[in-house]
């Protein structure tokens, strides 16, 4: 899924109190750990997951599913995503 590119002036990421670059990062390089020190904005954030490891991307995956509330059987393909495809998806990552 391709996003619009943001501004930079709209990203703001800190890590242990100090505003850094997402752009300066390396994809996957951002563990668990440092993770979860980090404090951003939800542009920092989007801009953020790409860079994150194995391990980061799977906690974060987990922690927005945990947060959508599905009342019914998934009958839209939003649904259908979060309901089955993601957590199927993070399990095999989990298996690797």
């Amino acid at each position: 899924m391709k996003f619009k590119n943001k501004n930079c002036d709209e990203i703001h990421v800190e890590i242990n109190g100090q505003r850094i670059d997402v752009n300066s990062l390396q994809e996957g390089s951002v563990t668990l750990e440092r993770y979860k020190n980090i404090r951003a904005n939800s542009d920092g954030f989007e801009a953020l997951y790409p860079k994150l490891n194995d391990e980061a991307l799977i906690h974060v995956a987990k922690n927005h599913l945990k947060n959508i509330l599905l009342k019914r059987k998934p009958v839209t393909y939003e649904e259908s995503l979060a309901a089955c495809i993601a957590p199927e998806l993070i399990k095999r990552l989990e298996l690797k």
